[in-house]
């Protein structure tokens, strides 16, 4: 594992904010967070989950956010999405290695 998470919160309604130690703030779309479930039903069963990737979602008409954020032990996060999706654990490393701030855009 080689990051680690300062503090999550809700930058806005569509928009997840994390802080790294290292001083590193990434900002993850929530649409774009649901839609990269690395779960094994959202992923296919061994694909390596994507940012890219769009999956269908039904959230009745409202915008796909999650209703709660876990913790799990020191190396992810589960998010509780308003879906009722609750399967796909987000590795630290997967979520920082798919930042979308410019700087990690342009140096990955």
């Amino acid at each position: 594992m080689k990051y680690r998470i300062k503090d999550i919160t809700e930058f806005s309604d569509t928009t997840l904010s994390i802080s790294w130690e290292d001083g590193h703030e990434s900002l993850y779309l929530y649409k774009d967070l649901r839609s990269a479930c690395p779960c094994a039903r959202c992923t296919g069963h061994g694909e390596k989950p994507r940012f890219k990737k769009i999956i269908p979602l039904s959230t009745g008409g409202q915008q796909v956010k999650p209703d709660s954020i876990e913790y799990v032990g020191n190396y992810a996060v589960k998010f509780f999405w308003n879906d009722k999706h609750d399967t796909g654990i987000y590795t630290l490393d997967y979520l920082r290695e798919n930042c979308t701030c410019e700087y990690c855009t342009v140096n990955s």
